[in-house]
Order: C-alpha cells, then sequence, then structure tokens
C-alpha cells in the first residue's frame, strides 16, 4: 500500500512540472511539432489521447506508470515496456479499450526478466543516431526493452526503411520492432492549402 502510494504520490509530482519545465523550451516544442509528418490537428488531437491513455495507466496500474511507456501516434495507442505477468499485462491491454477515440492498441509488452541484460541502451542509440544522416531524431521514438529495439513515430515508408538499416546498424541487436505509422496524404502538411504562399506562386 505504501508503495503505490508513493508511486502516485511521485507521478503527480513529475505531471505538475511538466508544464513549467516544458514553459522553458517553446521553441523546442514548435521545432518538434514543424517537423512532425502529421497535420497540427492530429497532433493535438494525439496529445490529448495519450494523457487520457497515461491518466487511464496512472489510476488503474500505479505501480507500473514508470516500468511502462504509452504514446499514441494517429489515433493508435502503443504500450512499451515491462509487466510482472501475464495477468497484468491482459488487464492492462482491456484497461485501454475503455478510452474513446482510440482506433486501436499495439503492444510490447514482455514479463520481466532479471537475466536479460541490455547490448544498447535508449540513450546509447540516440548518441549514435547524431552521426546517422537517416536518423531523423525530431520525428523518432527509441525504446530498449529487454534487448529489442522498438521504433515509434511517424515517417513515410522509404523513410522507415532507412531509419531502421540505420539503428540495426548502430544498436548491435538483430531485434527490432516496428511501430512506426505512415502518414496518409491528408496527414502530410507538405500537400495541405496555404492561402498566402499559393498567391504568390
Amino acid at each position: 500500500m505504501k508503495k503505490t502510494f508513493f508511486v502516485i504520490l511521485i507521478s503527480f509530482l513529475i505531471l505538475q512540472c511538466i508544464p513549467v519545465y516544458a514553459g522553458f523550451l517553446p521553441y523546442g516544442r514548435i521545432f518538434k511539432a514543424a517537423k512532425d509528418d502529421r497535420s497540427y490537428l492530429t497532433q493535438a488531437h494525439d496529445t490529448r489521447l495519450q494523457l487520457n491513455l497515461h491518466k487511464k495507466m496512472l489510476l488503474n496500474f500505479p505501480e507500473n506508470i514508470i516500468s511502462i511507456s504509452s504514446y499514441v501516434f494517429i489515433g493508435h495507442g502503443f504500450l512499451v515496456g515491462e509487466v510482472d505477468n501475464i495477468i497484468e499485462r491482459t488487464k492492462l491491454i482491456e484497461c485501454t479499450k475503455e478510452i474513446p477515440g482510440l482506433n486501436g492498441l499495439s503492444y510490447f509488452l514482455p514479463v520481466k526478466n532479471s537475466t536479460i541484460t541490455s547490448t544498447s541502451s535508449t540513450l546509447e542509440i540516440k548518441i549514435k543516431g547524431i552521426l546517422e544522416p537517416d536518423y531523423p531524431s525530431s520525428k523518432l521514438t527509441v525504446k530498449v526493452v529487454q534487448n529489442t529495439i522498438v521504433l515509434l513515430g511517424v515517417l513515410g515508408l522509404n523513410e522507415q526503411k532507412k531509419v531502421c538499416d540505420s539503428v540495426l546498424k548502430i544498436s548491435g541487436t538483430s531485434q527490432l520492432i516496428n511501430f512506426i505509422q505512415s502518414p496518409t496524404e491528408n496527414e502530410a502538411k507538405r500537400k495541405r492549402f496555404h492561402p498566402l504562399r499559393n498567391i504568390f506562386e
């Protein structure tokens, strides 16, 4: 009981600090939003869904809030991390079905295994990716779970292949899960109508 209360308290404090911290990084957030292949409305919708997904996990599984990461891209939810047992995984997946607006869920939730040691960490991949021309750090999310690399984000099919090849080359492992979503034609910002720009073209 004390452990659960402590986890909830820490999670609450972290959530309270996020807006303050983000306020000091407005240009970084603007740059990331501009580089994203999703339209701005879709980004806002995904952000709301991700907050609802995180809230659902916090209320129902507070002890897992640190070991499991949640994401939403183009209305599709993703859960990545480790669970204590299969029953916990099933309950976690069922819990996400109650979130309105979520059009599906993909997950990589292996049972915790203390004998597995990662050959490469998320931070190591990001650092090595700086020197890789095909590694779009502003559009890609990388998680390493039990020596398996999970890629998330929104990229075109050609860019996805380059990214997967690049990550496999710098990571030192052949186990990779591609959760990257492909934007539709309506999502691509470069295909949207720009009234002011079209006047001068």
